[in-house]
């Protein structure tokens, strides 16, 4: 698995918070939760028993790739 896409994602978030603390990085913390659970194999209803409010569809839960 490539790095890359982790490492963009956290930068991005440090960036954010680096320009304004309390600045909403929450759609990217989930992208990160997402890629992990995508790269631990992990299936939709798997995720839903660990994360209960994951809102996330099963269509697109299985529609993302993680590279």
């Amino acid at each position: 698995m490539n790095q890359q896409p982790f490492i963009t994602l956290v930068d991005q978030i440090l960036s954010a918070k680096k320009k304004a603390p309390h600045a909403d990085t929450s759609a990217l913390e989930r992208q990160i939760d997402v890629m992990v659970y995508k790269l631990y194999g992990l299936t939709y209803e798997e995720v839903k028993i660990i994360e209960p409010e994951f809102t996330m569809s099963a269509v697109e839960y299985e529609a993302v790739e993680v590279k």
